[in-house]
């Protein structure tokens, strides 16, 4: 009798572990069988990847400003004409090649501007519907001390398919720009 009793509690000892084995192999089994339709859902629901189209400058512009509208624009609304005039007649948007967190770090703009940035001002000449002026201020260490290092350049066009050409550059730019020097220059703050 003791046979039996110790033979049938080995069987029931084979038993238990064989089902303790097959249950966990089976938990491991349920767990990757969620884990991969999460991941089908989550593919579901992202789009696909569209490849980019290579971002090209303006014709006659530099290829450092290529792609300029995605940089952040400093201007919530368009900046309307100056009334009498101002040497960037227009319509006009600001950009900067730099992130919100680069230039306001705490939510408030801080100047100076870094180094490397570069800010575009475009125009819309009144009455057209293209933009004709494009004017950019570069920051590069060492070209003008004098003035925290900004390089200007302006770039015209007479028609939507023309190309632009430079046209002014230098120091013809400060006298308007000296009047914002405790903005670092530039007249469009961060809104």
């Amino acid at each position: 009798m003791k046979t039996q009793t110790r033979n049938l509690l080995s069987s029931l000892a084979i038993i238990l572990i064989t089902c303790l084995f097959f249950a966990s192999c089976v938990e491991k089994q349920l767990e990757e069988i969620i884990e991969q339709q999460d991941e089908e859902k989550t593919m579901d629901t992202v789009e696909p990847s569209q490849p980019e189209e290579p971002v090209t400058a303006l014709p006659g512009l530099p290829a450092d400003v290529a792609g300029y509208t995605q940089w952040l624009k400093l201007n919530a609304e368009p900046i309307p004409p100056a009334p009498g005039g101002d040497p960037h007649n227009g319509t006009k948007n600001v950009y900067v090649n730099k992130t919100r967190e680069d230039i306001a770090p705490n939510g408030e703009q801080q100047f100076p501007y870094p180094d490397g940035s570069i800010v575009i001002k475009e125009a819309y000449r009144p009455g057209k519907d293209y933009v004709g002026l494009i004017a950019i201020m570069r920051k590069k260490a060492g070209v003008d001390p004098d003035h925290n290092d900004w390089e200007f350049t302006e770039y015209l066009r007479d028609a939507p398919d023309a190309a632009f050409s430079l046209k002014f550059q230098g120091g013809i730019c400060w006298g308007c720009h000296a009047r914002v020097e405790d903005i670092d220059y530039v007249f469009t703050e961060l809104e």
